[in-house]
Formats: structure tokens, sequence, C-alpha cells
């Protein structure tokens, strides 16, 4: 059960779940463990990805928010493949429990990058001055995949229970963290035929029990994110039932945020540091979404970065997607905002034409040229 929380973060990345500790890639890539959930980083002293050893002077640190998942693995990927000091630059990972976490120390100046959901968090922080950018895609439901999904306890579809919508309505909904922004495709697809979330029996609990819920006939419905939905198939506890890809293609999930200084006074840095993840996010996809090149690497790669120590288990389950060429789904972020603006969970209307910077993914793909295929 450890093994599998440790995965959680990569997806709902401002949720209340907790990140185990993990053990560190050879080399120390990984601090070995995250700080108490309460608190931020206050000193850089310490926390470098790199054997103990301070980044050589010609070297410009990039200080790098981490939740210790395997998302984070393109972070650790751009460091030991040497992208990042191909432009001068070294990678200082600090773990945080949460990715909500580090939206003060990136107002701060006391982290540069971070990853984290486009919920009510991030909005209402922006909405009171943190000046934080949203600069590339982290993770998307893009067509075909389905590392989120909305599963349903299997004796309800294999007895015809439920083949519809609207055979959920009276049936208990699981939720790892109240409105989480998922629920807003699932919400949407209700009132498609004819109720609401008024019309559910909504309960929070995290990943690992909603399984257990759904097994024992708790549970009837949840969204569920990889791991999850690998182990409870192969339990015959749950199927997937209707992806995120196919409520909302391209459904903008996780975000990758610089802070104000790093983006308007290190530009430059900025800018590099864009270069090089596009690299390794580009290795990622040809690992899991192209010919496989690398991918044993990768895989290994994750399990030392999230702490799971099932490979297989990495082999099998779903990858998440995020766009090679780093572009945001605007609309995608404009439609979740009206519904917690309706729900009465963020506090006014973020401007995202001063707040999604595009600048930095355009510089990189003007150096490295769009994504095959794309």
């Amino acid at each position: 059960m450890r093994d599998w929380r440790a995965l959680l973060l990569g997806v709902f990345l401002l949720g209340a779940c907790q990140a185990p500790a993990a053990s560190p890639p050879s080399g120390g890539a990984v601090p070995a463990a995250p700080p108490p959930a309460a608190q931020a980083p206050t000193s850089s002293a310490g926390t470098a990805p790199t054997s103990g050893a301070a980044a050589p002077a010609s070297l410009e640190t990039v200080r790098v928010g981490t939740v210790n998942s395997a998302s984070d693995a393109v972070f650790y990927w751009e460091q030991e493949h040497g992208y990042l000091r191909e432009q001068g630059l070294d990678l200082e990972a600090t773990p945080f429990n949460g990715a909500q976490l580090m939206i003060a120390p990136l107002g701060a100046d006391q982290l540069d990058v971070g990853g984290g959901g486009p919920g009510p968090g991030l909005f209402n922080a922006i909405l009171r001055g943190v000046n934080v950018r949203i600069v590339a895609d982290r993770s998307r439901a893009a067509p075909g995949t389905r590392f989120n999904c909305l599963s349903v306890r299997k004796p309800l579809l294999d007895s015809g229970q439920v083949r519809s919508f609207a055979d959920l309505r009276g049936r208990v909904f699981a939720e790892n963290v109240p409105g989480v922004l998922t629920t807003s495709l699932v919400e949407r697809e209700m009132q498609k035929a004819g109720y609401s979330l008024q019309d559910v029996t909504s309960v929070t609990m995290g990943f690992p029990d909603m399984v257990t819920g759904m097994a024992n006939d708790a549970v009837d419905f949840g969204v569920l994110t990889e791991p999850y939905i690998t182990l409870s198939e192969q339990r015959g506890v749950a199927q997937c039932w209707k992806p995120t890809s196919e409520m909302g293609p391209n459904f903008q999930i996780a975000v990758i945020l610089y802070g104000p200084t790093f983006a308007e006074q290190r530009a430059d840095v900025a800018r590099r540091f864009m270069l090089a993840h596009l690299r390794a996010l580009r290795d990622y996809h040809r690992a899991f979404f192209g010919d496989g090149e690398n991918r044993p690497e990768f895989v290994r790669l994750m399990g030392r970065v999230s702490g799971v120590t099932d490979l297989d288990l990495l082999e099998r389950m779903e990858p998440t997607w995020a766009d090679p060429n780093g572009s945001v789904n605007v609309d995608s972020l404009a439609d979740v905002q009206r519904w917690y603006i309706g729900r009465g969970e963020q506090t006014g209307e973020v401007d995202f034409s001063r707040v999604v910077d595009m600048s930095f993914v355009d510089y990189a793909v003007e150096r490295l040229g769009r994504a095959p295929g794309t």
C-alpha cells in the first residue's frame, strides 16, 4: 500500500494526500524525505539533487519543487542526461507534501519552478497577488489516454445496472478531495442526464480507500488515477468506465508554474530551463507513446523517484500525458474556473491572458522544432 500511495500526487497535485519518503536515484538525485506538510523550504542549502556536492560556479541553479511522484522523473531525466548542464544549469529539488504548498515559496522567490492543478488554491492565490506564471503543460487528458478515469463498481456494470450516467443518480460518489477539478467533468455529464451532484451521495476518501469501498459495496463510482485504475481492475473490484479524456478531451489536469522573479529577472535562465525540460519530456513521450526507446530506464527512474518498488506495476499502468510542445489548454482553464466560481470556491476571475505565459515554450520549440507527429 505504501508503494502505491507514492504515485497519488502525479495527477491531483493540489490534493490533500501526503507523499511518502522516496529512495533517491543513484547519485542522490532525490532528497531522502519530504519536509512536514505545513513547512515550506526556508533555504536551498543541502537539497541539491547531485551527490551532495555544490554545483560548479559556472552552473546556475534552478530550484524545483517536487512531490516525489513518478511524474517528477522528467525533471531528474533532464538532470541525469546532461540536458540542464548543456544549458549551463543545475537542478536543486525540494520535496513538498502537496503542490499547493509550492505557491507561496514561488511567490516569495524561495522556489523557481513548481507544478499545480488549475483549482481554487492556485487561482485564489493569483487573485491575492501571488504573481506566479502558468508556463507549460504538466498533465493533460489527451484523447486515447486513461491515466484518470471515472471507475464504476464492477458488479454494477456486469449486471447492467449502470449503462449510462442516468443510472448513477442516487448512488455513492467518492472524491479524493472535495470538489476536485475532475468532478467538474462528472457533474457536466450528470447535467446532460438531467441531474447534478446534489442527486448523489458524495463522500471524500483517498484513492486506496475508494478501491476498498468499491470492494465492500460502500462506494459505487469515483474518479481514480493510476495505479489504482490498474489495481482495481486487476482485483475485479471496479472498471474504468469513462476516462477523463472522453468526458473532457485535452482537459488540463496540471500545469508547470514559474515564480515571478524567475520569470522576470532570470528570464534567460527560465528559457534555458524550458529548453532542457522539453528535451526530457520528448524522451518520455518516445518511451511511453512512441517506439519505446529508453522505456525500461524511465520506468526504473520513476520507481526510484517515487519510492515504488513494484516496477511491474509501473510498467503495466497507463502513463500520464503532457504536450511535448508544452502548450496549455487555456479554454480548459477557463471552463474549470467558471465551475469553481459557480460553487463559490473562487473569489473572482483570473485573467489568463496575463497569467499564462507561453514565451518560454515558444523559445524552446523555436530551437528544438516541433515534436515529431505534432
